[in-house]
């Protein structure tokens, strides 16, 4: 698989081909690159990303935020999957390649936005870690392709395979009062968003609903908190028009509490399912 060359790669002169690149949102190897650096920057100042941190990066793409950490996990590690295989591959042989603590994992979960005929579901998945691995995790442009029952289980399995006190860092299209005023000013397909699912999600294409998927504020922060996620701080992105956001899609920065949480059978359901694996074993 033939690779661009560009000095300015953090850790490797080599960054994807453009068709990978454009997969995961990048127009060039310059935007993918500069992505990459500015997510990296937000988690450590945002999110408090340590040079020691075993990493989970879900949905990682071809490497875009994995080429800047391979000069910052010096005695850490990163552990990325992906449902994409062509995405996988490439990281496999630029990247695992050359740092014995970087693994890849192509998963085959089903999703009708990248991957439509895999074996498995999403809300049904399980990710392939020990419980209590990963002191951070990282789902960009995740949960902004899940409904509700794929992000439920995907919220939980980010928990379980957090070690106590692990932070999760996910973005989201998240509608508020301020969202739904600004949205007229930015771009037309966000301009409109259709009642999909009950508890304010909605979706812009029926159709494919998981091409892009708004939950209001209050549902994913209850979503989170039922399994077992504690929000730690917001931050606002610049998708609906907003200035001066860090990011384009909101946010959020979450904590798994240091002791498991009380059983909550009033929830969705995530807490109770998973108390049993919250600090280890299946």
């Amino acid at each position: 698989m033939k690779s661009e060359r560009r000095p300015s790669a953090p850790g490797s002169a080599v960054v994807p081909p453009l068709d990978l690149i454009k997969i995961v949102g990048s127009a060039s190897a310059e935007s993918y690159l500069k992505v990459g650096q500015r997510l990296f920057g937000i988690l450590k100042r945002h999110g408090g990303l340590k040079p020691s941190h075993r990493v989970l990066d879900v949905g990682c793409g071809c490497g875009r935020l994995a080429l800047p950490l391979t000069d910052y996990l010096k005695k850490g590690s990163y552990d990325g999957f992906d449902v994409v295989p062509e995405l996988i591959a490439w990281c496999r042989q630029n990247i695992a390649s050359r740092y014995a603590n970087f693994r890849f994992e192509h998963v085959d979960v089903a999703n009708a936005f990248y991957q439509d005929r895999a074996r498995g579901r999403a809300a049904r998945y399980r990710f392939p870690y020990e419980s209590g691995t990963f002191d951070f995790a990282i789902l960009t442009s995740v949960f902004t392709h899940m409904l509700r029952d794929d992000l439920v289980n995907y919220a939980a399995e980010v928990v379980k395979t957090l070690k106590p006190g692990g932070i999760a860092v996910m973005t989201f299209f998240l509608l508020n009062d301020e969202s739904r005023r600004m949205r007229d000013l930015t771009r037309k397909e966000f301009r409109t968003w259709r009642r999909y699912q009950r508890g304010g999600i909605r979706v812009i294409d029926p159709k494919r609903p998981e091409a892009a998927v708004s939950y209001s504020e209050e549902t994913a922060r209850a979503l989170l908190r039922e399994n077992g996620l504690e929000v730690q701080q917001i931050l606002l992105g610049s998708w609906c028009g907003r200035r001066g956001a860090v990011w384009g899609q909101d946010i959020i920065i979450a904590r798994k509490p240091l002791a498991a949480p009380k059983r909550d059978t009033a929830g969705s359901g995530g807490v109770a399912r998973r108390l049993k694996d919250w600090l280890g074993g299946r």
